[in-house]
Order: structure tokens, then C-alpha cells, then sequence
């Protein structure tokens, strides 16, 4: 299995879960152009794209997926109260084409098992997705302003993630944006911080399994790259876990690109 992420970012997020040269779309935040170029970019065919799935309505992840389920002619998945929230944006959409997922449950997709996992994110009925081939798992998590212990035993088993490190609390304490903007983004159904994130691979690390990260969602007002990799990196060393494979997995994927490749096996 590989995930590929095309964006994360706040301006649009799009991921691929290839497995068995069939792919999934993981949210369709960027426009139908910008998710073929990406698509062109990271080597992978359209064709074989059989399904959507999106986390919740906010339009970084929504913006795209109305057009491309009726271009690609591939299903739509989604929480009922996701489908409520998105309806707007996703414009017109077939009743076949539209699969409800009930969050804390597993569907089958591609030779894939995918659990909806709930989140804590102030849209409908939000959730992510883990991926399991039977071999391996590979989850991505972003979009949730904390990380629960039950979600923490449900991501136990990965062997990969793409997990959230959206701010340095520092930079957004002392940033440009409004006071009500901060609190949402720093609020338990706001974004993970760096130090959050790096919280949650030590918890992660410490069951055994993981093996692979790569951070996303990164803001580009409230961190950076360097900033990120170094807090993750930091917290890690302090936890005496710099000699874990993850800790040297680390790495940061690009908000308006393709990034670097989780190959899970």
C-alpha cells in the first residue's frame, strides 16, 4: 500500500491510498485541474481511481469532490452528517453514487478494510480513516484539535501516518490572526499543534507498531517545516525514542504539492 499526498494544507488537501493498482481518493480539496496535475505529478493514472472519501464538509477538503465524482463517474463516502453540511458545495451528486459511513466502523474498498474514525473538529460528524491491506495499516489524521485515548488504541496498530503538526503555539499566540481565529485553531476542535502531534508518535512509538510519519496540514502563517520537523524530532530525543525508526521517518509534506511517499508494507 503507498500514500501519496498531492496538498495538505489549509488551501486544499488531497491524498491517494494505492493498493493493488487501485487508488482511493482521500478528501478532494483542490480543484478537478489541480488534482489531475497533482495526479500527473505523483505518476498515478485517474482511471484508477474507484472511490472518494471525505472527512468532513469544510471546503479544503470538499472543493473538488462534487466535480471529480461526476467526472470520474466513482462513488462518494462520507458520514450522513457530513453529507448534510456538504450538500452546497458538492452540487448535484446521484443517489447511487452517495455511501453513507457510520464513524467507530469498517467498510471494505479495494481489497482494503477502512475504519472511520471519529474526530474532534468543529464540522458534522467528522471523521478519518485508517487503512488495513490484512498485512499493515496506514492512517491519516488531521483536522482534529485533540487525540483521544480511544483514538490512540485505534491508530495503535498502524504501521504508518500522515498526522497533523498544523501550528507552533507560539507563532499563533503571537501572530496576525484575530483572537476568535486563534482560539478556534487551538481549541480541542480546532488543529493539532507540533507539540500535540509529537505527543501523540510518542504514544504511538511506545506501542511498538509504527514505523513510518509524515507530518501535514502545516499552517502557513503559524509554522514551518523546519519548525515542525525540529519540535516532533525534539520531543522524541527527550522521550529517549531517537533511535525508533519513526523518529528518522520524520518528514513534512508540502502544502501545494506532492510529498514524499509512505510506502506501507
Amino acid at each position: 500500500m503507498e500514500v501519496h499526498s498531492l496538498a495538505s494544507g489549509s488551501s486544499g488537501n488531497a491524498y491517494i491510498i494505492l493498493h493493488k493498482g487501485r487508488a482511493l481518493l482521500l478528501d478532494a480539496g483542490l480543484s478537478g485541474k489541480r488534482t489531475y496535475a497533482g495526479l500527473a505529478a505523483a505518476g498515478i493514472d485517474p482511471a484508477c481511481i474507484t472511490a472518494i472519501l471525505v472527512t468532513h464538509e469544510h471546503n479544503d477538503h470538499t472543493a473538488g469532490a462534487g466535480i471529480l465524482c461526476r467526472r470520474l463517474g466513482v462513488p462518494l463516502y462520507m458520514t450522513a452528517g457530513t453529507w448534510m453540511a456538504a450538500k452546497a458545495i458538492l452540487g448535484n451528486i446521484p443517489e447511487d453514487k452517495i455511501y453513507f459511513v457510520s464513524p467507530g466502523t469498517a467498510f471494505s474498498l479495494n481489497d482494503l478494510e477502512v475504519w472511520a474514525l471519529p474526530v474532534c473538529h468543529d464540522a458534522c460528524d467528522p471523521v478519518n480513516y485508517i487503512f488495513d491491506t490484512g498485512k499493515c495499516r496506514a492512517a491519516v489524521l488531521t483536522d482534529t484539535g485533540c487525540v483521544t485515548g480511544t483514538m490512540v488504541n485505534a491508530l495503535a496498530a498502524c504501521n504508518a501516518i500522515v498526522l497533523e503538526a498544523n501550528h507552533d503555539l507560539k507563532m499563533l499566540e503571537q501572530g496576525p490572526y484575530p483572537r476568535a481565529l486563534k482560539q478556534r485553531v487551538a481549541s480541542e476542535t480546532g488543529h493539532l499543534s507540533n507539540l500535540q502531534a509529537a505527543r501523540v508518535l510518542a504514544q504511538l512509538a511506545a506501542r511498538g507498531r509504527i514505523s513510518q510519519a509524515r507530518l501535514g496540514h502545516l499552517s502557513a502563517v503559524n509554522n514551518s517545516p523546519e519548525i515542525a520537523i525540529a519540535a516532533v524530532a525534539q520531543f522524541l530525543a527527550a522521550q529517549g525514542m531517537d533511535s525508533e525508526p519513526v523518529y528518522h521517518s520524520l518528514k513534512v509534506l508540502p502544502r501545494h504539492k506532492p510529498g514524499p511517499v509512505l510506502q506501507v508494507k
